[in-house]
């Protein structure tokens, strides 16, 4: 998959060409991501009716992904500036443990800072999946509310922020590019031609974690699924009204992790782990090629499509958006531990009812006097 002379490759390489296609993908995904978190943002602040715990954590979760797709932006720059109209070899393959020279000027300070940021930001993103299908899973199976408390709610950030950050710390010497497993035009992690170091550093600062996410966090959303299917009860009959039935959207994140993410992992594992020979066939060649297109998307794009699952696809925040009316939060915004308010359509064809008839009452007044004077007149 060549175009030009814009790409990644080696005669040997174990890996797909990377070629205009994946900047482009991974380019517009992140922009996508960065618009899709500010929209985030900008309904939890001000639209009230959705400011509750669940979508607190939420708006973390965001916070995690738009760094990651700030991070891949940036990577998408530096690829650019640094191999554009050039080739750039690298031997992939699992038997030469050699690494081909950088190319001068290649902005080596600014990948690992890049690296650093977007390796740590991923694992916060799987920890806070993990974390709200947790807390949804406590409070709809178990029903209870310990998990929205403000004890929890510490726990939540050490856990979720202190660890990505010293796994990281912990591999900085290895980070950098390295397109051998993995990773798309962006920086991730590098073992100066160590194979089986390279494997190790991801299964500790990536895939490992990613694993764990997928495999608890299905379970924890397939058990609420189940659980509401076989009791015909909804998300509001969560002890204290914690939850609203639109919250069921909630239940669709672990979907679109595996939808966006899960190539990453396939790639890897056949990357890591297929022989010479069979890396060299052409069908596997050409499933990594699509691999590769379809992680270059999905790398960057879970804040977008959870904006699409929680704004767009959500009627209150919709409705607000349409209307393009902001409300202070401050003035009406319910606690994040107490049930949320719910616009009912009853109370607003019975205000719309009120000022109708408040209008036609002076209407009939002013027609009154009117004929009053006239008559006078006469």
């Amino acid at each position: 998959m060549k175009i030009g002379d814009f790409q990644v490759n080696s005669d040997n390489s174990a890996t797909s060409e990377i070629a205009t296609p994946e900047i482009v993908l991974t380019g517009t995904s992140s922009v996508l991501s960065i618009a899709g978190a500010i929209i985030i943002f900008a309904t939890y602040r001000f639209v009230p009716k959705e400011y509750n715990f669940t979508r607190k954590l939420l708006v973390y979760l965001t916070i995690a992904d738009f760094i990651t797709a700030v991070g891949n932006l940036v990577g998408v720059s530096r690829y650019v500036y640094v191999y554009w109209a050039k080739t750039h070899n690298r031997n992939c393959t699992h038997s030469i443990n050699v690494t081909d020279p950088i190319p001068e000027n290649s902005l080596q300070d600014l990948c690992r800072v890049q690296s650093f940021f977007t390796t740590a930001s991923n694992l916060a993103s799987f920890l806070w999946t993990f974390v709200i299908a947790f807390h949804l899973w406590a409070t709809v199976i178990l029903k209870i509310t310990l998990t929205s408390r403000r004890i929890a709610h510490v726990i939540y950030h050490v856990v979720c922020w202190g660890i990505p950050i010293a796994i990281v710390c912990t591999v900085v010497p290895y980070l950098g590019e390295d397109y051998r497993y993995g990773t798309g035009v962006w920086c991730g992690l590098t073992s100066n031609g160590d194979i089986k170091k390279l494997k190790q550093l991801m299964y500790r600062a990536d895939v490992g974690w990613q694993l764990t996410s997928y495999v608890t966090s299905c379970f924890f959303y397939l058990h609420i699924i189940f659980y509401l299917f076989l009791h015909k009860r909804s998300l509001q009959d969560a002890p204290n009204n914690q939850l609203r039935e639109e919250d069921r959207n909630f239940l669709m994140v672990w979907f679109v992790l595996y939808a966006l993410k899960l190539w990453g992992v396939i790639r890897f594992f056949l990357t890591a782990y297929f022989t010479d020979h069979m890396l060299q066939l052409q069908i596997t060649k050409n499933w990594l090629d699509f691999l590769l297109i379809v992680q270059s998307y999905g790398a960057s794009g879970q804040a977008f499509w959870n904006c699409v699952l929680f704004c767009f696809c959500d009627k209150t925040v919709r409705r607000k958006m349409l209307r393009c009316r902001t409300v202070p939060v401050e003035a009406n915004a319910a606690n994040e531990n107490t049930p949320l308010l719910i616009e009912h359509e009853g109370q607003i064809e019975h205000a719309s009812a009120t000022i109708k008839k408040t209008l036609m009452t002076a209407e009939h007044d002013t027609k009154q006097k009117g004929s009053i004077n006239s008559q006078n007149g006469i």
